[in-house]
Order: structure tokens, then sequence, then C-alpha cells
């Protein structure tokens, strides 16, 4: 497909660049691990680090890749531009499509560290964590705020913005872990499903449908009419 030098200057995208230049490092680090580490040893070693001052805050900041939250997120967008909404949601209808394959119909039976481990395994339990045990793989949380934080960084074309949104969505995968949630592994993926359904969202919204050249979709909500000319 030959690309033309709007659709290069999408690609190039500060934003979404420097999203995705912390995010390489993370990916190599995250693959290194993965292959020299015992499949709960990052679970282990952060519940050792565990703090029961921070459990509190620890599940503020996990209900942050709740699919509900990113919603309200999206919706309020579109008072800036309707194209970031509409972008937002078919983003998160990705993630959705994504969940329920991996975790319905390709990996059903993966169980999660609270039915891996036995109780004496940890070297502090939380009791304010939530009781799931199984459809651990992958992490639905941080597919989402992977999926939500490089989109909105897309948007802002800023590197530094795309950096701090990648240390967000970071921060917000590794709750999941400290929660007793998830496996690393399960963090990692999520995270790679999250940034292939924005790379699909960009490609078929602004690539494809040249949303970003509409007029009507660059408008916030409200000075949008819907009445005809007479």
């Amino acid at each position: 497909m030959e690309l033309n030098d709007q659709h290069r200057s999408i690609l190039k995208n500060k934003g979404l660049l420097g999203f995705l230049a912390m995010y390489s490092l993370f990916f190599l680090v995250g693959a290194v691990l993965l292959i020299i580490l015992k499949h709960g040893d990052v679970v282990l070693w952060l519940n050792r680090y565990s703090k029961e001052e921070l459990d509190g805050f620890v599940n503020i900041l996990t209900d942050l890749g709740l699919g509900s939250f990113i919603v309200v997120v999206m919706v309020l967008l579109s008072f800036i531009r309707v194209r970031y909404a509409l972008m937002g949601l078919v983003n998160l209808a990705f993630v959705g499509i994504f969940t329920n394959l991996f975790k319905k119909v390709l990996f059903p039976d993966r169980i999660r560290p609270l039915n891996y481990f036995l109780y004496d395994d940890f070297h502090r339990f939380l009791y304010q964590a939530e009781l799931n045990y199984h459809s651990s793989f992958p992490s639905g949380h941080t597919m989402t705020i992977f999926a939500a934080m490089s989109l909105i960084a897309y948007f802002v074309g800023n590197r530094i913005v795309g950096g701090l949104m990648f240390f967000v969505a970071l921060v917000i995968g590794f709750t999941r872990i400290y929660l007793l949630q998830h496996f690393f592994l399960d963090v990692f993926v999520g995270s790679v499903l999250g940034i292939i359904s924005t790379l699909l969202v960009i490609w078929i919204a602004d690539c494809k449908l040249d949303l970003h050249q509409n007029q009507i979709f660059q408008k916030p909500i409200f000075q949008i009419s819907f009445k005809k000319n007479k």
C-alpha cells in the first residue's frame, strides 16, 4: 500500500512515537525477564515490597484501567473533537474483542496467582484484593489502559506527553501484579494487545477513512449541527 504525505505524517506522530520509544525499552526488558524468570517470580518479588498503607491507593489506581472509566474519558473527549471520542470508543471495542477472544475462547483455564500459589508463598497476603482465580491471561485492565494512553498520546502529538502516558499505563499495569490479580506475562501480553488495538484504530480511522481531514469530526460535539438546510 502506497502512503501519501499525510499518511506518513500520521506515522511520524511525535506523541505516539514517544510512547512507543519508551514502550520498546519495556518490551525488551520484559521479554528478557520472561525468558530468565519463573512464571510467578515477579508476583512474589513485588509482593515482598507491598505495604498495607499502599493497598488502598493501589486499589484506586487499578480502577483507572476499568473499561467503564475509560468509556467516560473517551466520551468527554467528544467535547474537544468528535473524532477523539469515536476513535477511543472503537479502540475499546477492539479491546473487548481481544479480551473475550483470549480469556473465554483461547485461554479460559489460565489460573490467577491466588490459584497458583499457596497462602504461605506470599510474603504478605492482600486482604483488600479481589478474590479472582481464573481467566488470568491476558490482563484486561492492562490492555485497556495501554490502548487508551497510547491513543491519547497520539491525539496530543507531544513526545513528552507520550512518555508520560506510557508511564501511567505501566504503573496501572503493575498494580494488577501488586494486587495478586495477574502474572507479569498477563500484563506484558495485555500491553502488546492494547497497542495493537490503538494501531488498528489509527490505521482504520485516519489512514483509511481520513477522519483527521473531515471537518465535522474535528469539531467538538456541541458545535455540530444536525439540522438540514432548507
